[in-house]
């Protein structure tokens, strides 16, 4: 039996994301499925030597890499994004495709930026033999943006394999053209919606398998309570976003869509990117879509929240409530329920893919110094 659209046909809750930890809206994932890993080889270092930016990007780019793949095939897949690197899961019949193009991705990033990822796979049905779990689900956040949603230890015991290099990576494809249609990364940084507001990336995880649902539905509950709803505690605001005329984003662009330089290509992004500020700030209409309503789309298919076994998440509000959601988390860490890391920045940096201009566009978010990155320091201190 084909399981190739196993995840396109399950139906995208549309329930608050705290209520949808309930037993009945998870599946079992297939087992000819494959959890596909591109993690960028000590992204620490290269935050703290100033990449962060670079790390954003690479990262963003496995990921869309990979999508284009199965955009082509007609397959839709779910994505995770963890800001120096990404996890899917993909069936069978698209897993050589896709490690094939994040290879070639490796090979640019290694070249232009000097950032070299762990890539490989792993079969579920390896995964689910160690008595590690991947259930799933999907929930409609944003303007029909599908973001899945993982309870079980799979995706985190597929990741160590491959960073262990305990799991086979394949060769490049001879002759194989990767394509990156659809990233961008000309905004500026961006500072939270209030002067007030600082931004802090968080992640937050489990310590029981078993009682995960449980504690991530508590866990986005109080964080709703304190932060307010998702689109509440958005570090993106529309006065606040703005297109960046640079040409070094330009050329970072160019490079990683590319792997090289194209003459034609700079000189024609450079000018579609002088015409978007013109677009913004005057409320244009192009594609039958206004400049600011483009603006509020953007926000809400932001990925500010990723949850693959644990929880990621940037969000903005004042000092007083990260005080009151840090007392929360070291309340539960004592009790034994889960274990925390977590990063303030002044800002924080996006990377797009844009299938189209109408509502296709997903922008991935981190903190502007590596806020991820950053607060998997934390965790990881914490873990051994």
């Amino acid at each position: 039996m084909a399981n190739k659209n196993f995840y396109r046909d399950i139906k995208a809750l549309t329930l608050p994301i705290a209520e949808v930890f309930q037993s009945q809206y998870f599946l079992e994932v297939p087992e000819d499925w494959f959890i596909i890993v591109a993690d960028i080889q000590n992204s620490t270092a290269a935050v703290t030597s100033g990449k962060h930016n670079d790390v954003n990007l690479v990262a963003a780019g496995s990921l869309i890499a990979a999508l284009n793949i199965a955009r082509e095939k007609n397959v839709e897949i779910p994505f995770f994004f963890s800001g120096d690197g990404g996890m899917l899961l993909a069936p069978k019949e698209l897993v050589n495709d896709i490690i094939a193009g994040l290879l070639v991705h490796n090979e640019n990033s290694i070249k232009n930026f000097g950032l070299s990822m762990h890539i490989g796979s792993v079969s579920l049905k390896t995964v689910l033999s160690t008595g590690a779990a991947v259930k799933i689900s999907k929930v409609q956040i944003g303007l029909g943006l599908h973001k899945a949603v993982i309870i079980g230890n799979g995706l985190k015991f597929a990741e160590q394999q491959i960073k262990q290099g305990s799991a086979a990576q394949e060769e490049i494809s001879a002759g194989y053209t990767l394509n990156m249609t659809g990233l961008e990364c000309r905004w500026d940084k961006v500072k939270p919606p209030r002067d007030e507001n600082e931004i802090v990336c968080y992640l937050i995880e489990s310590k029981d398998q078993e009682k995960q649902a449980e504690v991530y539905r508590n866990i986005l509950r109080k964080m709703d309570e304190i932060y307010g709803s998702l689109e509440t505690r958005s570090p993106l605001s529309p006065n606040r976003l703005k297109l960046l005329l640079n040409l070094q984003k330009v050329q970072k662009e160019m490079l990683v869509k590319h792997g090289r330089w194209k003459i034609d290509y700079f000189i024609s992004s450079f000018f579609k990117t002088f015409l978007g500020l013109f677009y913004f700030r005057n409320n244009l209409k192009f594609a039958n879509i206004r400049g600011k309503e483009y603006l509020l789309q953007l926000i809400a298919n932001a990925d500010t929240l990723t949850i693959d076994g644990r929880i990621n998440t940037i969000i903005s509000g004042g000092q007083k409530k990260r005080k009151q959601f840090l007392e929360y988390l070291a309340q539960q860490e004592a009790e034994g329920n889960l274990i925390y890391g977590h990063h303030i920045s002044k800002e924080s940096i996006m990377t797009c893919y844009i299938e189209n201009m109408d509502s296709n566009h997903i922008h991935f978010v981190d903190g502007s110094d590596g806020g991820y990155t950053e607060a998997a320091k934390e965790l990881k201190k914490k873990l051994k």
